[in-house]
């Protein structure tokens, strides 16, 4: 199999806002309340959007370094939080988590549209840091949600580790 290698440019279309710290914004369970900024040439591309509950932003996560680029196995750091061992935590391949370190740190976030006032658009749920690039929004339409999907045994038990800790909560 032949290895293509491809010139890809991408340009913001926007940027992320929000007050809260980098630290709050990692240790958050169900992310941040926040700002997209919609640059003006793109505004036009918002109309009907205010129907949509929720919204898919794609964006560039910036602060990875160009180390943190190569790293291809990870533990879910994030779990940590609910008491468990990152010794407890299986060491996966980065492309079964949502770990930022990755060769390319594109993020995906299903975000609550809270309202919308022109080109900015208000949100909850951001898992994303202020000064964050905005590559591309997308509405979330009913064809998107997945009822009965497969994961692995050590995502069961850590839902089971997570749930001992926190009590009932939606998919992690």
């Amino acid at each position: 199999m032949i290895h293509q290698k491809y010139d890809i440019r991408l340009e913001p279309i926007g940027v992320i806002h929000t007050n809260a710290s980098i630290e709050d914004i990692k240790n958050s369970y169900s992310g941040v309340e926040g700002v997209v900024e919609v640059f003006p040439e793109y505004e036009e591309g918002l109309d009907g959007i205010e129907g949509f509950s929720h919204i898919i932003v794609i964006s560039y996560l910036h602060m990875v370094s160009d180390e943190n680029r190569r790293v291809l196995k990870v533990r879910h750091r994030r779990l940590r939080r609910f008491g468990i061992k990152i010794d407890d935590l299986p060491l996966v391949g980065v492309f079964c988590t949502d770990s930022p370190h990755r060769p390319n740190p594109i993020a995906l976030s299903i975000l609550e549209l809270v309202e919308r006032n022109g080109r900015f658009l208000k949100v909850r749920g951001l898992d994303l840091y202020d000064g964050t690039p905005v590559l591309d929004i997308k509405a979330y339409t009913p064809d998107r949600c997945i009822e009965n999907i497969r994961v692995p045994w050590w995502v069961r038990k850590l839902e089971e580790r997570i749930r001992e800790t926190m009590g009932e909560l939606k998919w992690i």
